[in-house]
């Protein structure tokens, strides 16, 4: 049972100032830092500040060389199965303010205020099967983009971006065009897969192909001048010409093999830099006849996960320059002794379980190692609420994976996993003790570890061993175990996923039949309840008890499930709608009508009424599977994923609305919030006459939507909720309630 912890600590301690500005998802990156996505194309406009973009949807900047970040995940269109935005290849800015993304999904979207918001082109004729893969502007009216893929085609804009016209010319021959060149309105160049390089002359009507001398993927050009120009791509491969790009010249030689691809190609100050799958750049001032390699990693820095980056950008003297690339990994030179290291990813691996105290302590995360065998990082830990994390001292030998945690305090609390592996904690996860529990056979995978208190608890395996699910108890602490069993015959394997234990005697077990079964005598014995849907086609994984009644159990096929009598009755189907077929790893249960379902493709789905509605809050930034969360006793909701050890934390989960007070009102109101000017919170109050729908949003001076703050059924009453504007800059915005027979707006102002 994920229990709250009776202590707690006000929600706004220590938060406001250690966490960058993470726009328009609720949900926060805590780790990696500032974000884990991958970032395609970076631009640097001076030493100082920098923008870059890259997967889901993501924009991220700094204007004070990284000591703060802004960044979102909703640039490019929105794909519908399962929702998540477009993935970020390309971009084009004429200025700090205006620029225009381009990705998959057809995406290509602009913005005027530096990237704080994107909008959707209007005249954008792409279909979303397209992935628009070069941009290039001659001026700021005129440039083109090619999509590459499937929906291949060469559109033109004459108005900076705002409206694209597909029918002007024809697609360049040979699939897959990666890059896009404009040399003039009239002369067009475009990169494809097969090593090509295919020119126009009549603006895009007629295109010739022109051999670069390889076969393989070309991914950029730069050009000097109208007839020196450089690319680059797949097996280490770059070619120059002098002659406009009819003919191409090889400047790789025998220096760079297959196993080497470069993503990226810049010409400063006299020099070529190649951009690849190398925690170096390479530079060469002759045409290919030598090269330098140049790190762009510092010595002391966090070990880099990933040795692919896909752009760089330097000054123009080329000493200063940013790289980005996979897991969100940035790096910036300032000359050669001087380098800095913006991402922070302090291991690879997946995470399994999570557990947080109330207010901004300790965290702790675990799983599984980065690399098996080998790194013995399979525990982090935070002291100030996941804002920072540092790997827990480990054993050396150990090569489990672990997938439960269970915290009796503050300090003390225990993990189970993979070979047998149960570890205590006296020092809030600093370090961790194996416990050895005799008669336990190695090799089991312990899924679960359940305290009720700081004497009685359980270590649960989905391993079975002689015919039988495996179970230890102890009652003093973990001093000494013994073996319970979950299956009332001999030779019935039930192998056990996830547990709910209320007390010493009462508590409930998923195993693999699709079952929930429960004890009232300390698991001695075991019942099997039944599902109001006979189930029977996969698998329930977790499960959380509100109380000795109360509780929800999730599992595969988007299956949610709620008792309210103790399993009396069989458990009611209470399932969201998805289009998109959703494995439910976790539940978390915050009242009987409140609970959080988390699964796979990041999806979240809350329910406010127990479960006859929910509402989609999945993690747009990313699509990793939640294996694992934790929700406080104030509020906050953690969530761990599959890959790269992403953990992300909903800070005010289900903050929700106030209802002050049920005294129907002669009339709709929306009162001036308070206080006002405000910083960086205010209360909001309003008054409903009549029951019915009511939506409670705020906007910017533009009218765009910032966030919905109420969107529900309500009956008669005055209501409260409170807005949090730590994330937005200083101005005036709106909010805007809205019924079927009311609809009023009010100003306020948020001063920094």
């Amino acid at each position: 049972m994920k229990k709250f912890i009776l202590f707690f600590f006000p929600l706004f301690l220590l938060f406001t100032a250690s966490l960058n500005a993470q726009l328009y998802n609720s949900w926060k990156w805590m780790h990696q830092s500032p974000q884990g996505n991958e970032l395609r194309w970076v631009k640097m406009w001076n030493a100082n500040t920098f923008y870059a973009i890259g997967a889901k949807g993501t924009f991220i900047k700094t204007t004070n060389r990284g000591v703060n970040w802004t960044f979102h995940h909703i640039s490019g269109r929105m794909s519908g199965i399962p929702l998540q935005r477009a993935n970020l290849l390309n971009a084009w800015f004429f200025d700090p303010n205006t620029g225009i993304v381009t990705g998959t999904y057809g995406s290509i979207f602009r913005t005027t205020n530096g990237g704080v918001t994107f909008d959707s082109v209007p005249g954008n004729p792409a279909p979303v099967n397209a992935t628009i893969t070069g941009i290039y502007f001659i001026n700021n009216l005129t440039g083109y983009v090619i999509s590459g893929q499937t929906g291949y085609r060469l559109m033109k804009s004459t108005d900076g971006g705002l409206n694209w016209n597909a029918g002007f010319g024809t697609a360049p021959p040979y699939p897959n065009p990666y890059e896009l060149y404009a040399f003039n309105e009239n002369k067009l160049l475009v990169l494809n897969s097969l090593g090509d390089v295919c020119i126009s002359t009549n603006g895009g009507y007629l295109w010739n192909t022109y051999i670069s001398g390889t076969l393989v993927n070309l991914y950029k050009v730069a050009f000097t001048d109208a007839n020196t120009g450089f690319v680059c791509g797949d097996w280490g491969r770059c070619r120059y010409t002098t002659d406009g790009g009819y003919n191409w010249i090889n400047m790789s030689g025998v220096l760079f093999d297959r196993n080497i691809h470069f993503f990226d190609i810049k010409y400063r100050n006299g020099a070529v830099y190649l951009t690849g799958n190398s925690n170096y750049l390479w530079r060469s001032s002759n045409y290919g006849a030598t090269w330098d390699s140049i790190s762009f990693i510092a010595p002391a820095s966090v070990l880099p996960w990933s040795n692919y980056y896909y752009s760089s950008d330097f000054s123009v003297t080329g000493d200063t320059m940013i790289t980005v690339g996979a897991n969100g990994s940035m790096y910036q030179c300032l000359g050669p002794s001087n380098k800095i290291t913006h991402s922070r990813n302090l291991k690879k691996g997946s995470m399994r379980c999570v557990w947080s105290s109330p207010g901004f302590g300790t965290v702790i995360a675990a799983g599984a190692a980065s690399i098996p065998g080998t790194t013995h990082d399979q525990i982090m830990i935070s002291s100030n609420g996941g804002v920072n994390w540092s790997l827990s001292a480990f054993s050396p030998t150990s090569i489990a994976e672990f997938y439960g945690i269970d915290m009796i305090n503050q300090n003390t609390g225990f993990i189970c996993g993979s070979r047998s592996a149960v570890y205590k904690t006296t020092n809030a996860g600093v370090s961790w003790d194996s416990l050895v529990i005799p008669n336990m056979p190695a090799g089991l995978t312990l899924s679960c570890i359940d305290f009720v208190d700081s004497q009685t608890g359980w270590v649960f395996s989905r391993t079975a061993v002689t015919g039988d699910s495996t179970i230890f108890k102890t009652t003093n602490g973990g001093v000494n175990w013994f073996r319970q069993k979950l299956g009332p015959n001999t030779g019935t394997s039930y192998l056990i996923y996830n547990a709910s234990m209320i007390d010493a005697n009462t508590g409930w077990v998923l195993n693999n039949r699709p079952r929930p079964c429960r004890t009232t005598d300390g698991g001695t014995t075991w019942d099997s309840t039944a599902l109001g849907d006979n189930y029977l086609a996969g698998s329930l994984y977790d499960i959380e008890m509100y109380n000795a009644l109360t509780g929800y159990c999730v599992g595969s096929n988007n299956r949610v499930y709620k008792t309210t009598n103790g399993g009396a009755t069989p458990w009611s189907n209470v399932s969201y709608t998805s289009t998109t077929i959703i494995t439910n790893y976790s539940v978390e249960v915050l009242s009987p009508l409140e609970c959080a379902v988390l699964g796979t493709y990041g999806t979240v789905y809350v329910t406010t009424n127990g479960g006859s509605g929910w509402t989609n809050q999945s993690l747009l930034s990313s699509i990793d599977d939640i294996y694992g969360s934790y929700l406080t006793s104030d509020r906050k909701l953690f969530a761990v994923c599959a890959l790269n050890s992403c953990i992300f934390m909903e800070y005010a989960f289900l903050l929700g609305i106030n209802n002050l007070s049920s005294t129907i009102p002669d009339k709709f109101a929306l009162k001036q919030n308070y206080p006002n000017p405000f910083n960086p919170s205010t209360v909001i109050r309003f008054q409903l006459s009549v029951a019915g729908n009511a939506s409670l949003k705020v906007y910017d001076l533009l009218g765009r939507e910032i966030t919905t703050l109420v969107n529900e059924s309500l009956q008669p009453g005055t209501y409260e909720v409170r807005f949090d504007a730590k994330e937005l800059s200083s101005g005036i915005y709106l909010y805007t309630l809205r019924t079927d027979n009311f609809s009023e707006t009010k100003k306020m102002v948020l001063i920094r």
